[in-house]
């Protein structure tokens, strides 16, 4: 999606509006019911789904009923995409009803549920729905003969820094194989300057997740600067107890440059609500959002990889809303907290 499109994209909704009060002057202005999609910084996927979201939702009204077979939003509702920079913000934002509705990750939505500080408030937050799926990475530089994770013992690892969403992934993925924060030479670092160090060989191993293919991991593989490893079996099965990964998941072969298939797993992105927003409301998005004709606009194009043939989470991170939950028939129960300190 280009950066034109999501600039009037809320602008075209607008007008959708303006244009169906004024065919239909009668309209009270209480059926029209607004709703914020809080997501990431403009320009990242986060900020495209969730402006390709607002638009398959919205359904001003005056609009004509919807036919069948058709892409169709909710009656009277016009949504619109709010960027916000951090994760965080999101999930804190949408927990403390200053928006609506919110796209995270499920790291962060489980991280704000299940908060590591000892005095720390849980999050009340819940689940509309699954949107996408990211892939985790493991990467290290070629030459060093490392074949699983157990390999990087003694290695220079970037871990993030304390507290952060790297440093959990790496904590439980290390112990999952079996390893301790202090059988790697820690560095605290991640993102861009994590994969910079990896490619300048100051660092060996780094752990990312991401949507497939990830931009910045296939520049790595095109200059030869990145191996992958898999994560599979018995450590593959304990890392997805102490992280809300959604199952198995798999980077094609060919995906970056000549690299064969790699086996690993998958996290979800996950659309939230807040405490605030009614079952009434809830219950007609979860319909609008697993409708086959809206799931298709959704997956159109190259731009978001909405993977999932529906919404309905396999391993909800946080509790269905009730309106969801009625919506698919599924029990609103989520995944339990758990906390691992690497030591």
């Amino acid at each position: 999606m280009s950066s034109l499109v999501w600039r009037i994209t809320p602008l075209v909704l607008l007008a959708l509006l303006a244009a169906a009060l004024w065919r239909v002057p009668d309209v009270p202005a209480a059926e029209v019911r607004y709703l914020r999609i809080a997501a990431g910084p403009t320009g990242t996927l986060g900020f495209q789904t969730g402006t390709v979201l607002a638009g398959v939702l919205s359904r001003p009204p005056g609009l004509p009923p919807c036919r069948p077979g058709e892409a169709c939003g909710v009656p009277g509702l016009v949504a619109l995409a709010q960027s916000l920079p951090v994760q965080g913000d999101i999930t804190a934002a949408v927990a403390g009803g200053q928006v609506d509705t919110g796209i995270a990750t499920a790291d962060a939505v489980h991280a704000a549920r299940c908060p590591a500080e000892p005095n720390a408030k849980p999050a009340n937050l819940t689940l509309l729905g699954d949107l996408y799926g990211e892939t985790l990475h493991v990467l290290v530089r070629p030459g060093l003969d490392i074949t699983t994770v157990e390999g990087l013992k003694g290695r220079r690892v970037a871990i993030g820094k304390a507290a952060s969403a790297d440093r959990r992934l790496a904590d439980r993925l290390l112990t999952a194989h079996g390893l301790r924060r202090r059988d790697v030479r820690a560095q605290e670092l991640a993102g861009d300057d994590a994969l910079a160090a990896l490619a300048e060989g100051k660092v060996d191993a780094l752990f990312r997740i991401a949507a497939v293919p990830d931009p910045k991991v296939a520049e790595l593989a095109a200059a030869q600067k990145v191996v992958l490893l898999p994560v599979t079996g018995e450590a593959a099965g304990r890392l997805s107890a102490l992280h809300p990964f959604s199952g198995p998941g798999k980077i094609p072969a060919g995906t970056y440059g000549e690299a064969g298939a790699v086996e690993t797993l998958d996290q979800p992105v996950v659309w939230i609500a807040g405490p605030d927003l009614p079952a009434t409301l809830a219950g007609p998005m979860a319909q609008a959002l697993s409708a086959k004709p809206n799931r298709d606009l959704l997956k159109a194009g190259d731009t978001i990889p909405l993977a999932l043939e529906q919404p309905v989470p396999a391993r909800p991170v946080a509790p269905l809303h009730p309106g969801a939950a009625a919506a698919y028939g599924r029990d609103p129960v989520a995944m339990p907290c758990q906390q691992v300190r690497a030591r």
